[in-house]
């Protein structure tokens, strides 16, 4: 023990033999208060034990086991006095502790303060200002919570700071690649949020404030950057997204997306290395619906335009098709199709292409005695305008003086020979009739729709085979 003289010190000792009457509590006291202080620059009271036992114990059965306090007015973080100060002064190992704390039931380490910092941590390393550990499966390695009944003043459960300055909502990560929060888990998840059932707010709450675009969320895997979100709303995937319902108000861009639904206001975009939509095995429903316009308005429903948005297909909610260009179906063919009973080509076939919107039938008769009625067909009768003429045409297919057609209806026509001729012979016939309910005009002047697109700017491209 230093700084303590010995002429104290035996006064001390005397001290402590007396038996104390209420009479001189007071002057003792005084006595004792004035032993023990004192003005010098090392500490007042010092033990050094050079054994493995502790230098200080202080044991309480029902107060404080040790009680230290400081009325040092301070002037900066880098100023300030402690009530306790622990020091680690090892030159080797990292094992030891400056303040170490520990209970059977409570708290190993309790700090308070009713202005600043309740627990403050603070490292001149690499390691960390703050770290904590949990043996029990349900515990915290560090927790943190703001028990103030209001809210919306910049407080928090836990703060990470990193920067020189904090408004005290916002974790700060200070550095090119500086770190606030870092999360690492073997096994389980490295960062969870839950919220009750009652809270009205964001269980994870990212914002980017600083006005140019940046990444507010980057996942990444081992071939990169697999997942990022921009702070204007642009979600890019490199990989597939696989969802049940995907519902947006602004545009959704991705390179390859599987979903049982996508609602949405905005636009959706897939690159052209990733245009496969694949249906559920099994599924009868149909593979790609699509609902737009008003009701037999007119409105488009589906368009298709190249890069110079220019139409090359359009569908509008009356069920009409404009296609810019030719229609090709795939034919059959007797020779160099089918290669071991398998379809390896097809024969391109085009689609024939009317002044006017008809419809055809065609058939064989037989003419008698020079004369023939031919039924229509109740079912083409039943699709064609009753208002306007078809035409028919036939050819013999013997020899006659020729054909004409005579007394068309709705019912059929009358084919007879030329000049009064008997003869009988069989012909080939075909019907061109309007169709019903169609007004269209003949060979009308279309205007080519305005399409207004605003293609979402992707960041990146990570498509994988």
């Amino acid at each position: 023990m230093r700084n303590i003289g010995l002429g104290r010190l035996a006064v001390l000792i005397a001290f402590a033999g007396l038996v104390v009457t209420s009479s001189i509590v007071q002057p003792v006291r005084a006595a004792v208060d004035s032993l023990m202080t004192c003005g010098s620059l090392s500490p007042c009271l010092e033990w050094v034990n050079s054994k493995n036992g502790d230098a200080v114990k202080g044991v309480s059965t029902n107060g404080s086991g040790l009680e230290g306090q400081t009325k040092f007015n301070s002037t900066g973080k880098s100023a300030g006095k402690a009530g306790v100060l622990g020091a680690d002064n090892s030159t080797a190992g990292t094992l030891n502790a400056g303040v170490s704390g520990t209970s059977a039931n409570g708290t190993g380490v309790t700090g308070q303060s009713t202005f600043a910092n309740g627990v403050s941590g603070f490292t001149a390393s690499a390691a960390s200002g703050v770290y904590g550990q949990s043996a029990s499966s349900g515990g915290f390695g560090v927790a943190g919570r703001n028990t103030s009944n209001l809210h919306g003043a910049n407080g928090a459960g836990v703060l990470a700071d990193g920067n020189t300055a904090s408004d005290g909502l916002h974790a700060f990560a200070y550095g090119s690649s500086a770190n606030a929060i870092y999360a690492f888990a073997q096994s389980g998840s490295a960062f969870v949020a839950n919220e009750s059932g009652a809270a009205t707010g964001p269980e994870v709450l990212v914002e980017d404030r600083s006005g140019s675009p940046n990444k507010m969320i980057e996942a990444d895997g081992p071939p990169g950057d697999v997942f990022d979100v921009g702070d204007y709303g642009d979600v890019n995937v490199s990989g597939t997204m696989t969802a049940g319902a995907i519902t947006s108000k602004t545009s959704l861009s991705a390179e390859g997306i599987q979903t049982g639904g996508i609602s949405m206001s905005g636009n959706l975009a897939i690159r052209s290395n990733a245009n496969q939509i694949y249906g559920a095995n099994g599924n009868q429903t149909p593979l790609l619906e699509l609902f737009g316009g008003t009701s037999d308005t007119g409105s488009l429903e589906f368009y298709v335009g190249n890069s110079n948005n220019i139409a090359v297909l359009q569908l509008d909610d009356r069920g009409n098709m404009h296609l810019n260009g030719q229609l090709y179906t795939d034919g059959s063919c007797s020779g160099g199709c089918i290669v071991g009973g398998r379809r390896v080509r097809s024969v391109g076939e085009y689609a024939a292409v009317e002044t006017e919107p008809t419809i055809e039938d065609n058939g064989e008769a037989t003419l008698t005695n020079g004369v023939a009625s031919v039924p229509l067909d109740p079912k083409f009768s039943n699709v064609i305008d009753p208002n306007t003429a078809y035409l028919v045409t036939v050819t013999p297919e013997g020899d006659c003086d020729g054909l004409y057609v005579t007394g068309r209806t709705m019912q059929g026509f009358v084919v007879r020979e030329l000049r009064g001729g008997k003869s009988t012979v069989g012909f080939a016939y075909r019907i061109v009739a309007h169709r019903y309910g169609v007004t269209a005009a003949r060979l009308p002047m279309m205007t080519e729709p305005t399409v207004v697109r605003r293609p979402p700017t992707l960041q990146r491209s990570h498509i994988h085979a």
